[in-house]
């Protein structure tokens, strides 16, 4: 979270406690208040001139601690001016006249920095600048530490959240006598619960933050804002809180609203809106960047038109000389030679920056589906753990009690031991080959369409083989349209295996009643369908968008691997048709499947 007010103003803040031993002047006290109102102006010659005056002012008295935090306050003031290239070449020269004088006020310059990539959205170079920062401080400089502390703890919040709680601690430490910065480091506790995931942490801060706004009412309502959307988030409600964030607020800017929506757009399991958010978050990012640029183009053209207006008046006074003027001529090249020079290095920038963008992406996507197949390799072997586990224990217990000598069991006691054993050893037998189909389909990327198959005749022969599980529990009807020497161009083992499995899933979830396989032709699109219904449970609204994803289960405690329904869509696709679920059926569960005829 960037908290641009308190960012913009932390030195001016240290500024007004350096004031407070200075001589009460009426002359400087009056060039001192115009100071801080020409701060929050847009008029850069006055700012400038009466920066000027104080930082005369100071080095004459040799207060370099005031006269460098005047300086910062021009960085900073360029940095909100959106002149980016001028507050960092002022940084540097800073830096570089500290080195030369032998001052120890490296930090603030380098937090200075750390703040301009922080508002670009600079993540590296912002973080490093405040480790520099934080190094160079001196220990007795309280207040710098303070506000280095908060910043790389704003910074840390949406990457390294586990850290920036950490850093922000140290920054509450600091602050428990200072009300306003005690409630940056509340807010800050609350945007770091949030990315966390920690619902008593968030509270924890939630009640902090209230008692501070009852003891000090004079307050600004800085952070509550933060604080709306963090409750919200935690209590469900994400429609209220994505409704916040679309609000403009001091609390946060653009780039934190996307890292805010794009956990808010997790925490919903909306997958594909959080990779929206992330493009988002992306363009703007690198729009900002695209701003630098163009921003450091400028004031080198600026620069170089200076340094031609001077070459123009040095022409005027020397043109009576043959000498002077050829002396002029070639300065003249050689300007236009280095503004070539400059435009062609900045169009190469361009070039390069946009190539990196690309990489970028390309990147991204590889990461995105890197980290994919890494949650789908762990999901898998917590299904498979999860399905082998409870037949290995029943052979293992029951094995251990039948080679126990100083077990007695009975004849029949024995037999039905070793017959649930065998059930089981079945059972693990048709797990692993069902990973062998499940690897073998999910490779596949066409099935050959080599058999002529007659329809009633394949259906008949699903409902066979189910009926091996079914064991006449319930009825498994045959509806069909179609004639018996009613045939399709397909493949009839992938046909088989969608019918079955659709079949299979009906079993699984009906206690009463029965299953249905309804078949019919539609011939204007080429097709035929079967329509499998069955009057078990249903399924409900909220997993029916699911149902088709790698590993989801409506029950986690029925056999399988929540693959079923997925490698039947795809069966169906590689086939030339579809698979869906009729949401209008309420009774139970309806599958419809088509295929082409041919």
């Amino acid at each position: 979270m960037k908290y641009r007010a308190q960012l913009l103003t932390f030195a001016l803040f240290l500024f007004t406690v350096a004031m407070a031993d200075e001589p009460k002047d009426t002359a400087f006290n009056n060039l001192y208040q115009r100071y801080f109102l020409l701060y929050t102006d847009t008029n850069e010659v006055a700012f400038y001139d009466v920066s000027n005056q104080l930082k005369e002012h100071y080095l004459k008295a040799n207060n370099m601690d005031s006269y460098y935090k005047v300086w910062l306050n021009e960085v900073l003031y360029d940095t909100k001016m959106q002149k980016t290239f001028r507050a960092i070449k002022k940084c540097n020269s800073m830096l570089k006249e500290m080195e030369e004088k032998n001052d120890k006020h490296f930090c603030i310059v380098y937090s200075a920095l750390g703040n301009i990539y922080d508002m670009r959205g600079n993540y590296r170079m912002s973080n490093k600048y405040y480790q520099q920062a934080l190094k160079s401080c001196e220990p007795t400089d309280t207040g710098a530490i303070i506000g280095i502390y908060s910043r790389i703890a704003s910074l840390q919040a949406h990457r390294e959240p586990q850290k920036a709680k950490e850093v922000n601690e140290h920054f509450g430490k600091m602050t428990q006598h200072f009300p306003q910065y005690w409630k940056v480091y509340v807010v800050q506790k609350a945007e770091i619960a949030f990315y966390l995931d920690d619902r008593q942490l968030f509270d924890e801060a939630y009640k902090q933050y209230i008692a501070i706004r009852q003891e000090h009412p004079v307050l600004d309502a800085f952070g509550k804002d933060m604080m709306d959307v963090v409750y919200a988030s935690f209590h469900g409600d994400y429609n209220r809180a994505l409704e916040l964030l679309s609000h403009e607020s001091t609390d946060y800017d653009p780039l934190d609203c996307c890292d805010m929506r794009i956990h808010i757009f997790e925490l919903m399991g909306r997958d594909d809106l959080a990779l929206n958010e992330v493009t988002v978050r992306r363009d703007m990012r690198d729009s900002l960047n695209s701003d630098m640029l163009y921003d450091n183009m400028n004031e080198i053209n600026a620069e170089m038109g200076l340094f031609q207006v001077k070459e123009e008046a040095l022409k005027k006074e020397q043109e009576s000389t043959r000498r002077h003027n050829v002396m002029l001529m070639i300065t003249i090249l050689l300007l236009l030679a280095a503004l070539g020079l400059v435009i062609s290095r900045n169009l190469m920038r361009r070039r390069l920056q946009k190539q990196l963008m690309t990489k970028n992406k390309q990147l991204e996507v590889a990461l995105m589906r890197a980290e994919e197949s890494d949650r789908m390799k762990d999901s898998f072997i917590e299904h498979v753990s999860h399905e082998i586990r409870t037949p290995l224990n029943i052979i293992t217990g029951f094995t251990q009690v039948i080679t126990n000598p100083t077990f007695k069991l009975k004849d029949d006691e024995r037999n039905k031991m070793l017959n649930d054993i065998n059930i089981n050893t079945i059972e693990i037998t048709n797990i692993v080959n069902e990973m062998l189909d499940i690897a073998q389909d999910d490779s596949r990327q066409y099935y050959e369409k080599k058999d002529e198959v007659q329809v009633n005749q394949l259906c008949k022969d699903a409902i066979k083989d189910v009926e091996i599980l079914n064991k006449h529990h319930l009825e498994i009807h045959l509806v069909s349209e179609l004639a018996d020497d009613y045939t399709i161009h397909t493949n009839r083992k992938a046909v088989m295996k969608v019918l079955k499995q659709l079949l299979d899933n009906g079993l699984k979830f009906t206690d009463e009643g029965g299953l249905e396989i309804h078949v019919d032709e539609m011939a204007e699109e080429g097709m035929v369908r079967f329509v499998i219904t069955d009057t078990g449970i249903g399924i409900a609204k909220e997993h029916r968008e699911h149902i088709f994803k790698r590993f989801y289960k409506v029950d986690n405690f029925k056999q399988g691997f929540g693959l079923g329904l997925t490698l039947c869509l795809k069966t169906a696709l590689l086939l030339g048709g579809n698979l869906s679920l009729d949401k209008d059926y309420t009774d139970g569960a309806r599958f419809i499947f088509t295929l082409p005829t041919a």
